[in-house]
């Protein structure tokens, strides 16, 4: 069944460690890395522990990482190594997160059972992973140390609990896919995932150019080169037992594998891949990012904002002219009467109420109110004083100016950015 999977190249279950935290407080920057806590609450995620709780509180996962640092220290005032390592259990882009999730979950509550951890899922990149933290020492005070064996070991237990979940996974060694087992960093591997040049490639880059320079191949082409024929002779030697057994099954599995070591790739250093690709990335075209549209403000002095004192300044001057035409109201259907018609029709209303009834019982009533509109009638016909609108346009002005200033603090640089 492994060499069904390998030979249709089934998507490999990677188990890696990542780190080991020393002290209380790395591990509880660990929790709230999982966690992200801190990140908001619609980001922040439940950190599942071996016990069967969800941990949300910062301070509960405060208590927890004192509580891995104390068991880790034993009452001791030196530290003796880590208290706790991390790793990452991942799968290919399409993988359904929560099923990922539970056979992760599952893996470490049968292979971590007698040590404490906790776990979270992060969705957050192109493929799902989980966080998977566990303390160094167990619950009988021994510590571990992983070796390679162990990994494998793991990658199968976790292969075998996700295809328990109906996720086609599998665990192979590298070697047996053509590739070479040297280990990568993380850390080089998310620096090419940036486009950046790790300085591991950098050293495989310049070893692989003195040896060129030198004339001599790279002793380790022929290192690969021999453990790869050792891989296909393994390979022809079960393609062989499978097309002499009377299964059917056999014999296609036998054809697959076939077509597998056909197409396997030639042994490559892992400085020569480095190479190949930091030229692949000089290659390639760089496609600069569309330019937006330059955010324009306007133009403050050409379309002013109407604050009706340019109508009113219109406006007098056209009444102080002589024979001035007559002037439009701001409705468009009619027309103010000039000056002279309101005046004659306040004359009018003023001897209409000296006539009425009542009024020439009390004259000092009706002369008083005869004086008033008298001279109300007198300031509207009489010529007007020039009105000073200097004051006017230097509001206006000063308006305008705190609006370029707030139009140029928004389109600055650091608008937006972080608040100190």
């Amino acid at each position: 069944m492994a060499a069904e999977r390998t030979s249709r190249r089934i998507p490999e279950a990677v188990v890696r460690i990542t780190g080991r935290q020393h002290g209380g407080g790395h591990v509880l920057a660990n929790f709230a890395y999982i966690s992200r806590l801190g990140h908001g609450d619609e980001n922040e995620l439940g950190l599942e522990t071996s016990e069967g709780e969800v941990l949300y509180d910062g301070r509960d996962m405060q208590l927890l990482a004192k509580e891995w640092n104390d068991w880790e220290m034993d009452g001791d005032a030196r530290r003796r190594g880590a208290t706790s390592l991390s790793m990452i259990l991942s799968m290919p882009t399409g993988t359904d997160p929560e099923r990922l999730q539970r056979a992760a979950l599952d893996f470490a509550k049968e292979e971590f059972a007698n040590r404490s951890w906790v776990a979270g899922l992060h969705i957050d990149r192109d493929h799902p992973h989980v966080h998977l933290t566990i303390a160094r020492r167990d619950h009988d005070g021994r510590r571990f140390h992983p070796n390679r064996d162990d990994l494998f070991r793991w990658r199968q237990r976790f292969a075998e609990k996700l295809r328990s979940r109906g996720i086609e996974a599998n665990a192979t060694p590298a070697r047996a896919r053509g590739i070479d087992p040297k280990h990568e960093p993380i850390a080089a591997v998310k620096m090419r995932e940036k486009g950046l040049v790790p300085e591991i490639d950098k050293s495989r880059i310049a070893r692989a150019q003195r040896f060129r320079e030198q004339g001599i191949p790279d002793p380790v082409i022929a290192t690969l080169a021999e453990r790869q024929a050792t891989v296909r002779a393994t390979y022809a030697r079960s393609i062989t037992e499978l097309l002499v057994s009377p299964s059917a099954a056999d014999k296609l599995v036998a054809q697959s594998l076939e077509r597998f070591v056909a197409t396997m790739p030639e042994p490559e250093p892992n400085s020569v891949r480095a190479m190949r690709l930091a030229n692949e990335r000089r290659a390639e075209p760089v496609v600069a990012p569309p330019i937006p549209a330059p955010v324009r403000a306007p133009n403050m002095l050409a379309e002013r904002i109407d604050t009706g004192i340019d109508r009113l300044q219109a406006l007098h001057d056209r009444l102080t002219r002589p024979n001035a035409p007559d002037v439009p109201t701001t409705s468009p259907n009619r027309s103010a009467p000039p000056p002279d018609d309101v005046a004659t029709r306040i004359r009018e209303i003023v001897e209409k109420s000296r006539n009425l009834s009542g009024n020439e019982d009390d004259p000092d009533q009706a002369g008083t109110l005869s004086d008033r509109l008298r001279a109300i009638t007198e300031k509207i016909s009489g010529p007007s004083e020039p009105t000073d609108f200097t004051r006017a346009h230097e509001i206006i002005r000063q308006a305008e100016e705190r609006d370029r200033e707030r139009l140029d603090r928004d389109r600055t640089k650091d608008r937006d950015g972080p608040d100190r």
